[in-house]
Parts: C-alpha cells; sequence; structure tokens
C-alpha cells in the first residue's frame, strides 16, 4: 500500500508539473503576442507620422513659393503692397487738470469738481467753460460717431449746506453730469449719442478716508466709446 501510495505522490507531482509548465508556455506565448501586436502599432504610427511630416513639409515648400512668387510680383508692380499698420491713436490733449485714459477703444475724460462746479453746486464755473469747450470741439472733430457718457461722481459725504437743494448725493451727481450734458450739446454735440449718468459715491476712485481721496471722488467722468 505504501509503494502504491508513493507512486500515486508522483503521479500528481507529475501532472502538477505539467499544469505548471504549460501554463507558463501559455503566458510566454500570450506576451509575445502582445509584443508583436504592440510593435504592429507602433510601426503604424510611425508610417502615419512620417505621412504627416511629409504632408507638412509640403505645405511649407508651397507657402514658401507662394511667398516668393509675391514677392516678385511686387517688384514689378503686379501687386501693390500692404498697407502700414495704423498708428495708434495718440491721447487727444484736452487741457491742464483733465486726466484721459484709454481702454481698448474706449477713453475715459475725467474731470475734478475744482474745474467745472463750486461745492454743492451744478453750475458751471465760468472758466470750466473753455475746458468743455475744447471737449467739445475733439469729440465733434476726432470722435463724430463715438457714443458718451457723462457721468457724476461726488464723495460719501451727506449732503448739508445744499440740502435745500439736493436731497443726497444722488440727486447732485445727476444734475452735475447733466449740466455737462447740455453744455456740450449747446456746442454742437449730437444730443443723440451723448447721455447722463448719476453714480452718487458708488464708484469711487481714491479712499474716502482722507481729504485727498474725497477730492479725487468728486468728478466728472466723460467716456467715450464706440
Amino acid at each position: 500500500m505504501q509503494k502504491g501510495n508513493g507512486f500515486g505522490r508522483l503521479v500528481m507531482v507529475g501532472v502538477l508539473g505539467a499544469a505548471v509548465a504549460m501554463a507558463a508556455g501559455c503566458g510566454q506565448q500570450q506576451l509575445e503576442e502582445r509584443n508583436a501586436a504592440l510593435q504592429k502599432q507602433l510601426e503604424q504610427s510611425m508610417g502615419q507620422n512620417a505621412d504627416l511630416q511629409a504632408q507638412v513639409d509640403g505645405i511649407k515648400a508651397q507657402n514658401e513659393a507662394l511667398a516668393a512668387d509675391l514677392e516678385k510680383a511686387r517688384a514689378k508692380g503686379l501687386v501693390p503692397a500692404p498697407a502700414p499698420a495704423a498708428a495708434p491713436k495718440a491721447k487727444p490733449d484736452f487741457g491742464e487738470g483733465v486726466e484721459v485714459s484709454m481702454a481698448g477703444d474706449t477713453m475715459t475724460l475725467t474731470l475734478p469738481e475744482t474745474i467745472l462746479f463750486a461745492s454743492g453746486s451744478v453750475d458751471l464755473k465760468p472758466e470750466s467753460k473753455r475746458v468743455l469747450d475744447k471737449v467739445a470741439d475733439i469729440l465733434n472733430k476726432d470722435y463724430a460717431t463715438a457714443r458718451i457718457r457723462v457721468e457724476g461722481h461726488t464723495d460719501d459725504q451727506p449732503i448739508v449746506k445744499s440740502k435745500k437743494l439736493w436731497s443726497d448725493n444722488w440727486d447732485l451727481s445727476c444734475n452735475r453730469a447733466m449740466a455737462v450734458v447740455r453744455y456740450l450739446v449747446t456746442k454742437k454735440v449730437d444730443p443723440k449719442r451723448i447721455y447722463a449718468a448719476g453714480l452718487s459715491y458708488y464708484k469711487p476712485i481714491a479712499p474716502n478716508t482722507t481729504v485727498a481721496g474725497r477730492a479725487k471722488n468728486r468728478r466728472v467722468a466723460i467716456v467715450v466709446s464706440p
């Protein structure tokens, strides 16, 4: 019986060994097949890349040939030379005290309160009209089709001295903007392209915590856009 059991164990070991060998052989074959497939894909990709590079080189050569033909045609006067790029528009000079800023095609003129009005007033100072005359002249000549928004701005201090005239800073800012609009219209700025906006103290350009900051915020801005 013991000899029989030993033989059985030998048979079992042999079968297991054969199974392991077969499994190892199958695994090796699968790896080889996978590697072969990947190698084929790589070769195909390299071939496609080579074709694309050849196309790019061909297009580049065509462009260079066309550019050379164009230069020859221009040299013979058959094709006009390209127009020079337009120089950026220079900031107009509106006079001392008027700040000009550009954002793309939009121009903003900032006129401080001291140029235009007395404190709490919406009556234009006599000297302010000389400034606005120049503004109107440039707007009519160089910006004849532009839209114009005239913004009134204040500081954040409640109205005290002129409270009988203006209910609040909204009221004051709107009336100041309208005073400037009305004057520019008398100088032939088309009323169809200009309007007034009162922004009170909600669009400051400086802190309202100092005297200097509040003075900067009391202003009229003329926004000129295409």
